[in-house]
């Protein structure tokens, strides 16, 4: 064989090395009316999006990107993190964006079987659920006259489920994946050997039976940051005691690979749920988070942070915040002033009609426990000084009130992060937060379980 000439040679490597540049590249080619001149490639990272990629435009609205060919992983892209569109890139040539950057919602995607074929399945997907709804609906109407038909469509749409998940195992990996998370087979067909006392029992248990969590294509799929979100919030929201949620999730997550996206998802997921209903268990997952991710997703990891940050020092086991403000005599009153008692900061205004309701309820309370050691101060958010005090009298509202008049822009009010009222807080004799947002029974329960166990010989 002839040896090549140094020249052809050069020429022969460089225009391999060409190919091969081509054929590790996927181009992104992104039409965008309106919007500014960058354009970023996103990842989701538990929390938020992370840029990962960014380019400039090439011309008013155009904007070329190269993208590291891979197994098929879903990625964001927008000009800013608020308008994003998900887009899954893999082995392909050139996928095409073309939309408005400021509704990025509605851009349209081409030139992409991977992305149509995806958009189909989300298709596919909303149909059955839908299709799942009205069954389930039927059932519960209880008709005799048609369950049986229902309970026949209802294996008719577990089987469609499974049928789907399989046909996809092979030919597409990805989509397999986003099947798995959506293949729940339903409780009333499945559960006939009792193996489950109720359908809760059921759902914690069984929600991600298709699920391999050892699988590394989970890693970018925010079906699994957002079903395992689905999972929490049902828990919590059915009552399942801290504990038993506690449980539930460690059995999922202990699954996960550590320091795994996946898991990061997951762990996002948690915090979310116990971050919006100010769940007991958010301290914990938002160190952990933290913890285990904070070289990783350093930006999450921060925003964690500072979340808890701000949202535990509101949480049951904090100090209560101090404050000072005036009553309606013109006294400053502090918090520290009631140390040694238990006081319930109300928050609450003349025009608030639940308020207003509430009130007869915890003027029983009062009457029953001040002797006790229970105190109330009433925090108003009128502005109104006449009808404040007015509604004062009127409703009995013996404990010590104050208020700056300022409305929603009340100082204490913001310093607790007042959104809603009535709202309150119960705060121990040192100064801790040791329930929030009682009313009616609940917060009957509470102070008779206080002042019984102060009764007790031996209680505190």
């Amino acid at each position: 064989m002839r040896k090549l000439s140094g020249f052809v040679f050069l020429i022969m490597f460089a225009l391999l090395q060409t190919g091969l540049s081509g054929q590790s590249t996927i181009q992104v080619i992104c039409n965008l009316s309106g919007g500014g001149n960058s354009l970023f490639l996103y990842e989701f990272n538990g929390f938020g999006f992370s840029p990962k990629h960014s380019v400039t435009a090439e011309k008013p609205g155009q904007f070329v990107m190269d993208v590291p060919r891979q197994t098929p992983r879903m990625f964001y892209i927008g000009q800013n993190s608020d308008q994003v569109i998900p887009v899954i890139l893999g082995q392909e040539d050139k996928v095409e964006i073309t939309g408005n950057a400021e509704s990025m919602g509605t851009a349209v995607i081409s030139n992409s079987k991977e992305n149509d074929g995806y958009n189909n399945l989300k298709n596919i997907i909303g149909g059955l659920n839908n299709e799942m709804g009205e069954i389930l609906r039927g059932l519960s109407e209880g008709n005799p006259a048609n369950q049986n038909q229902l309970v026949n469509q209802l294996a008719g749409l577990d089987a469609k489920k499974l049928r789907l998940l399989d046909s996809l195992k092979v030919v597409n990996p990805f989509q397999y994946r986003v099947m798995a998370l959506n293949a729940y087979q339903s409780y009333q067909l499945n559960n006939k050997d009792n193996r489950y006392p109720d359908e809760l029992s059921y759902f914690l248990n069984e929600f991600f039976a298709k699920v391999d969590f050892s699988d590394p294509g989970y890693n970018h799929l925010i079906w699994l940051y957002e079903s395992f979100r689905t999972y929490v919030n049902v828990m919590v929201n059915a009552g399942v005691v801290e504990n038993q949620v506690e449980y539930f999730i460690e059995n999922i997550i202990s699954k996960i690979p550590e320091g795994s996206h996946a898991r990061m998802q997951c762990l996002g997921a948690a915090i979310a749920v116990m971050q919006s209903l100010k769940h007991p268990l958010l301290a914990k997952y938002g160190k952990r988070f933290v913890t285990e991710y904070q070289d990783k997703a350093p930006d999450a990891a921060m925003e964690i942070s500072e979340m808890l940050e701000r949202t535990m020092r509101l949480m049951e086991g904090a100090k209560a915040p101090e404050f000072t403000q005036v009553s309606p005599e013109g006294t400053p009153v502090k918090l520290s002033d009631f140390k040694g008692k238990y006081v319930l900061l109300d928050f609450w205004a003349s025009w608030c009609g639940p308020c207003r309701k509430e009130n007869p309820n915890v003027v029983k309370l009062y009457n029953k426990y001040k002797t006790s050691g229970f105190e109330i101060l009433g925090i108003s958010l009128d502005q109104n000084r006449e009808r404040w005090l007015q509604a004062i009298q009127a409703d009995k509202l013996t404990w010590k009130h104050t208020s700056d008049l300022k409305g929603w822009s009340n100082e204490v009010s913001k310093l607790y992060e007042i959104s809603a009222i009535p709202k309150t807080f119960l705060v121990d004799p040192n100064g801790m937060i040791i329930a929030r947002d009682l009313r009616g029974a609940e917060l009957e329960r509470k102070l008779a379980e206080i002042f019984t166990e102060k009764s007790t010989p031996g209680g505190k």
